[in-house]
């Protein structure tokens, strides 16, 4: 009998080992400019990323996003006022490009776990890449399987296009008063939107500045139905003297829009008094991480829940502290409450894992918050924003008082809340999992490829 080649007998191993990240699906590798110093001064588009599997050189989708240190005031074409902040730049709004039009050491590269592969044979490489530029970087799932995986950058000797050809996720900013620079109101809203972020597994509408009002789960044997009535922020429940809308309605700006093959980047600052609080967005295929960074004098207390809408109806919330859950379907329930750090829904609808990561200095008073009631009443009830419903509205709420965190106004605390969000088929929200990946991103160390 005829000996097989090698190459064949190998394949089946190096389709196992390439699958070592294939349980975390969602998850991204995002590296930063100083940890691959060869491919720091390289023009963004001429990075390219490759793995190695069943014999061949593959090439993956890169994407390269440009970070500057920028005055506070600067996105909202101020005046400087002394305080920096590291951020996206953006060409198309007052922020303006990165400085150094190249890769340095404070840009992110990024791609996604599942687009690593095996160990290239040692001395070989892609064609069309530059001889000696080459970084290797070896990916290990630290909750999963512990094989290790490998992606490979380059400078490319062409014009290759760094998405090879794919896109995970595409955002469509839709200002509707046209061109950013010339109609965005940055001194009093609104600034209507019809912005839109579609990938396989989600989609989400922005209506204005903070106002996300749509989420359809169109992950395969997910219903796609609109399940979201607002992503809402409060002072306390029926606090309505801030909100998402007087947020939109006041000063503000948007920081940066980038539209890339491996992740979309929507960031806008200014909420109220609080002029340069700011969230960012960052969509992947199947994961949403959304982080408020929170400038603003004492306030009250906060709350940042999703109101879900009537198509929602039917499907299970939970959180850690009740994980058996509860039905949303408009009529009141009572979750066990606690300082929760994951929830999640899950239906025909599809499933939404939701993860909490809170950074700061400040001893927080906070809980979770729920309300299952199809006609509220007033009060701690009444319905700031959005319908005139509450289906199974739930996130956190810091209960106590929070002092001052904007660094323009003397002495600051820190405080920045991210919210993961992770969008999949009915019957995989997971939460407790969900939890454990955002606290163990995927690691990386980085070798220079000969």
């Amino acid at each position: 009998m005829p000996r097989r080649p090698l190459a064949l007998l190998l394949a089946p191993l190096a389709l196992a080992l390439a699958g070592c990240v294939a349980e975390r699906p969602a998850d991204p590798v995002v590296l930063t400019g100083a940890q691959v110093p060869r491919l720091q001064g390289v023009a963004p588009a001429k990075v390219l990323a490759f793995h190695y599997l069943n014999g061949a050189w593959k090439q993956v989708p890169v994407q390269v996003d440009e970070r500057a240190v920028v005055d506070l005031a600067k996105p909202k074409n101020a005046a400087a006022v002394g305080h920096t902040f590291l951020t996206y730049t953006d060409a198309n709004t007052f922020t303006g490009p990165d400085p150094n039009a190249n890769v340095d050491a404070d840009d992110e590269i990024a791609l996604m776990g599942i687009d690593t592969g095996i160990k290239a044979p040692s001395g070989s490489a892609p064609p069309g890449v530059v001889a000696g530029s080459g970084v290797e970087v070896k990916v290990v799932d630290s909750i999963g399987e512990p094989t290790p995986s490998y992606v490979y950058l380059f400078r490319q000797t062409g014009s290759l296009d760094p998405s090879a050809g794919r896109r995970y996720v595409d955002y469509r900013f839709n200002l509707l008063s046209g061109d950013y620079k010339s109609t965005y109101k940055l001194n009093a809203g609104p600034n209507p939107e019809n912005s839109t972020i579609t990938t396989d597994f989600y989609r989400h509408r922005f209506a204005d500045r903070w106002i996300d009002d749509t989420l359809a789960i169109t992950a395969p044997q997910a219903g796609g139905a609109d399940i979201l009535d607002r992503h809402k922020n409060l002072f306390a429940p029926g606090n309505c003297v801030r909100s998402e809308n007087t947020f939109s309605d006041g000063a503000g700006a948007i920081i940066a829009n980038k539209n890339g093959p491996v992740r979309a980047i929507r960031s806008y600052i200014g909420a109220n008094s609080g002029t340069y609080t700011h969230r960012e967005h960052l969509f992947y295929q199947r994961r949403h991480d959304a982080t408020t960074f929170l400038r603003v004098h004492a306030i009250p207390g906060v709350m940042d829940f999703f109101d879900y809408s009537p198509a929602a109806a039917g499907m299970t919330y939970r959180h850690e502290f009740d994980t058996h859950g509860v039905t949303i379907d408009g009529v009141p329930d009572s979750p066990t409450p606690g300082r929760i750090t994951w929830e999640s829904v899950d239906g025909p609808q599809g499933s939404l894992g939701i993860v909490h990561s809170f950074n700061t200095d400040i001893a927080l008073n906070w809980t979770s918050y729920y309300l299952d009631k199809q006609n509220p009443g007033g009060g701690e009830e009444t319905q700031c924003t959005g319908d005139a419903s509450s289906y199974g509205a739930s996130g956190t709420r810091v209960t106590g008082s929070l002092p001052n965190t904007d660094p323009t106004q003397g002495a600051a605390n820190r405080l920045s809340v991210t919210r993961s969000l992770f969008y999949d088929s009915p019957g995989k929200s997971d939460g407790a999992r969900r939890k454990a990946q955002v606290a163990n991103p995927l690691r990386t160390t980085f070798a220079n490829w000969p």
